[in-house]
């Protein structure tokens, strides 16, 4: 017994040494876990999704498996392809260090992420999938996957529908264009063929305002069967989504007819029901699947689950509002929302539960009413204040509230903010003086206050502008308010305070601002044009009389030189003009053969002097620029687009001073890249601006190149800098775009075509007419160009007949011929294009030499074919004979090649003489 007594002692210290002895280190086993990825099409707060998740949680909890989820949403319900783009960049981030057990994805547009992309981001890793509708085995060929078919059972339910309403002929089905709206649109397509042939179908997609419009006033033989999807409304700006539970209320609404939906989410959203297939269950299945994979078993053996077990489910709401006897639903239907029965708990429990609430009321009924009513009054009155309060500061606006004596009661967070307040109750018995500073605006409202509480009247939209609280003393920067104020009434009926509210529309009134100046600069560029129309033609007059009486005097004689003057004058007045017609007419009228190389170095040589000496301009110009010769382009408005990006860059150094450098190179624009910038593919010329400044902030960047868009001071910038490059940039069909907004330089890119620039065909030069005497039309409603110009044709050799108008030109081609005609556009009667249509029909082949001082006159030509050019007005006499011979040029070039012993023998010869047949 003694022996047995110590044995049982030495094995209980054994025991205690045992567990008192710490282990080590190198012993202790943590229990293993797997990695799982989970893709998710759509985003948490999905009502369909979360159910997939929740059904996967359980089972893998059911199964007892310890696995990490790593869930990503790819987020296409609200963000669309894009997001899938953006995705997979960030996926090849993430994991590209992690190796997965296996991958789950959750419907359609994961499922094909996940295909296209997996060698990319988990190679040999066993997929499994879920929610995927269309399901086409041949794209897992090869791929180490299997899964759950979403296969809503369409057929059957409005199969059940049409049995609940016997009098229903057509099915208004209603969905979106999404791959999930497509798959589910056909698989109704394919339950048309199951029903009854007099059941008609109708499609309704589009917007959601579109939808809602054409589900108004549906019949009372109609029903609707909805398709989950999500809806977009507003601008690129400001919009919201309504989710698809939202959406199928307001769809229910619209049509005031049953609905009847396949998702088991969308029921107690106004869905009657129906054979509902169940995100949990889907979710249930995966993981299922997902647990064999993890235990081992070859994906490839698993078979693919094609159809889940879907449920009668119905919301008995729904069947009431309809009159849907239950008696008519199947067997094992599940009734939603249904009233709770009296008795839910065992009996005896029940009244023994009764027994002692009655007992214990009885006995305490006077100490609890008092004290409840107390508690729930207080509570009440709790509850409303603190509501008050949080849509008080909800409010954007600016709301205020005093007494009679000026003094705040209360304001809301916005007005604290907007003046600097910590704290809304810091206003609370503060007068305006004591913390606005702006003088005149404490005046102004302390007068419409009273004004408000002594007559009782409201003010309404009242705009008063004050100094930005937020900028500091010597800051100039104004703010407008909109106020309304109101007065405040107590129990009898007395006006006791002010109320006030005030909306910060400062930028509203910019936007005023800027559309009168745009209209008064619309004005300005029409007059402009009118302007230079008149004064071309008085321009012309003076130059043509001078050029003729510089003819009949000695030019070294006082009177020469004196005309000589004339000229000069007119010669900067005509420039002048053009200046003026540059402002009013279409941008490409100036577009010209240009050396940029030139160009860069003459704006790079203006800007440096105007500029602090802290910067230094450089300009970089590639020699193989220099070679490509000239571009195509308008060098005022390039000239423009340069000035407007250094000035921007010397603005951004003039602190601390740096580096501006304007760049010139060539560059081979490739076809990816070029469909990026909307550009042709082919050479092009780069120009850079790059500055050492402190850089673009990110958050800004793709708002630079907005209209009115600036982070300068209101009189430092207009924000049209920019815009107006781009707008030039792309006029020439070109690219700009930001490069690089932060390190060490900030580089705008502007990229041109160059297809001219490096075309090395010179354009063919007039061919010479020799002594070839050409006979002359000259048609213009003005008398003094009618007396003048004819002259100084003869003095060039051509035979002219002079006539004052349309008409009278077309009367005198019916009896002579002529060679050229030369008309005015702007006319009374006919114009000139409409005079060289009708001779184009009666007498083909005679050509045009049209004559304007209007810049739309080249645009009115195009297509008329018998017009061979257009002089601008004003023009010397040198300018209208080479005109002219430009265009019998071109008649001796197509008269060559129909009969080349013509050309010797003259313009005209080619009405005489005719080529013999070949």
């Amino acid at each position: 017994m003694r022996f047995s007594r110590f044995f049982i002692v030495a094995l209980l210290l054994a025991g205690l040494a045992a567990v008192s002895v710490p282990a080590r280190a190198d012993d202790v086993k943590l229990p293993s876990k797997y990695c799982i990825l989970v893709l998710n099409s759509y985003h948490h707060g999905y009502a369909w999704s979360d159910n997939i998740m929740k059904g996967l949680r359980q089972e893998l909890a059911a199964q007892h498996v310890s696995a990490d989820l790593y869930l990503d949403y790819l987020d296409t319900k609200r963000t669309g392809r894009l997001a899938v783009l953006e995705s997979l960049r960030l996926l090849q981030t993430k994991y590209k260090n992690k190796r997965f057990d296996v991958v789950i994805t959750a419907d359609n547009f994961a499922f094909t992420f996940a295909l296209d992309h997996r060698q990319e981001l988990f190679p040999d890793t066993p997929m499994v999938f879920c929610g995927v509708n269309d399901f086409d085995p041949s794209r897992l060929q090869g791929v180490p996957a299997t899964g759950v078919v979403e296969n809503s059972d369409v057929a059957a339910t409005l199969r059940l529908a049409q049995e609940l309403h016997p009098d229903v002929d057509r099915v208004v089905v209603v969905g979106d264009n999404s791959v999930t709206g497509r798959a589910i649109r056909a698989q109704v397509r394919d339950a048309e063929k199951e029903l009854s042939p007099g059941l008609r179908f109708e499609y309704v997609e589009g917007s959601l305002r579109t939808i809602l419009e054409r589900l108004r006033g549906l019949g009372s033989r109609d029903i609707v069967f909805s398709i989950p999807f999500y809806a977009y409304e507003g601008n690129a700006s400001n919009g919201w989504f309504y989710d698809a539970s939202e959406v199928q209320e307001l769809i229910a609404k619209a049509s005031n007819r049953p609905v009847y939906s396949t998702w088991a989410f969308q029921l107690g959203h106004d869905s009657v029901g129906g054979k509902l297939i169940s995100g949990v269950e889907q979710g249930r299945l995966v993981g299922e699947l997902a647990v064999q994979v993890l235990r081992g078993a070859p994906v490839e053996s698993i078979p693919i689950i094609r159809k889940s077990n879907n449920l009668y489910m119905f919301d008995y709401n729904q069947l009431k509002r309809w009159s849907v006897s239950q008696s008519l639903l199947p067997a094992d239907s599940i009734i939603v929302n249904a009233p709770k029965a009296f008795y839910e708990v065992d009996k005896d429990l029940f009244w023994l539960g009764l027994f002692c609430f009655v007992l214990l009321s009885g006995l305490s009924i006077l100490l609890i009413v008092n004290v409840a009513r107390r508690r729930r009054i207080a509570e009440r009155l709790k509850s409303q204040l603190s509501f008050l309060e949080i849509l008080m500061d909800a409010i954007p606006q600016l709301v205020s509230w005093k007494d009679s004596r000026q003094r705040y009661l209360g304001a809301n967070r916005s007005f604290a903010n907007f003046f600097g307040l910590e704290e809304p109750a810091d206003v609370i018995q503060l007068a305006d003086d004591e913390f606005i500073r702006a003088t005149s605006f404490v005046k102004w409202a302390a007068t419409h206050d009273r004004q408000v509480l002594r007559t009782q009247e409201p003010l309404v939209r009242a705009r008063v502008s004050l100094r930005d609280p937020h900028q500091a003393n010597d800051g100039d920067d104004m703010v407008w308010l909109e106020i309304n104020k109101v007065p405040l009434y107590d129990l009898q009926g007395r006006a006791v305070g002010t109320l006030s509210t005030a909306e910060n529309v400062t930028r509203e009134v910019e936007l005023e601002q800027q559309l009168l100046r745009s209209q008064k600069m619309e004005a300005i560029g029409a007059l402009a044009g009118g302007v230079a129309h008149d004064f071309n033609n008085i321009l012309t007059s003076i130059i043509n009389s001078t050029e003729l009486a510089l003819m009949d005097v000695e030019k070294n004689s006082d009177t020469g030189m004196d005309l000589g003057r004339v000229l000069k004058a007119a010669d900067r007045g005509k420039r002048l003009v053009e200046q003026i017609m540059t402002f009013s007419r279409p941008s490409q009228e100036g577009f010209r053969p240009t050396n940029l190389a030139e160009l860069v170095r003459e704006i790079v040589a203006l800007l440096t002097p105007s500029i602090p000496c802290n910067i230094l301009v450089v300009a970089k110009v590639d020699p193989e620029v220099e070679k490509a010769g000239k571009i195509l382009v308008d060098p005022t408005q390039i000239h423009q687009v340069l000035m407007n990006l250094c000035t921007n860059a010397y603005q951004a150094m003039r602190g601390a001073g740096g580096q501006l450098t304007v760049s010139l190179s060539l560059k081979d624009l490739g076809e990816e890249e070029a469909g990026a910038l909307n550009m042709r593919p082919g050479p092009c010329l780069r120009l850079t601006v790059a500055d050492t400044g402190p850089g673009v902030d990110p958050a800004i960047a793709d708002k630079i190149f907005d209209p009115f868009f600036t982070t300068k001071g209101k009189h430092e910038g207009t924000g049209l800098g920019l815009a107006v490059v781009l707008g030039v940039v792309k006029n020439h069909c070109g690219s700009v775009r930001l490069l690089r907004e932060t390190g060490e330089e900030v580089v705008f890119e502007v990229l041109l075509p160059a297809t001219h620039a490096l075309d090395g065909e010179a354009a063919a030069a007039p061919r010479a007419l020799g002594d070839a005497k050409a006979r002359l039309l000259f048609v213009e409603d003005d008398r003094d160009q009618l007396a003048a110009t004819p002259r100084i044709l003869k003095g060039f050799g051509f035979e002219t007949v002079a006539v004052e108008g349309a008409a009278e030109a077309l009367d005198v081609l019916e009896r002579r011929s002529f060679d050229l005609v030369l008309t005015d556009f702007d006319m009374p009667g006919k114009s000139g294009v409409q005079l060289a249509k009708e001779i184009g029909l009666r007498w083909p082949g005679l050509p045009i030499l049209l004559i304007s001082g209007r810049s739309q006159a080249a645009a009115a030509a195009e297509g008329v074919s018998n017009v061979a050019a257009v002089l601008a007005k004003p023009y010397t006499g040198r300018e209208l004979s080479d005109a002219i011979r430009q265009a019998l040029a071109g008649l001796m070039r197509d008269a060559e090649q129909a009969c080349p012993a013509a050309v010797e023998a003259g313009a005209h010869a080619l009405e005489e003489e005719k080529c013999p047949a070949s």
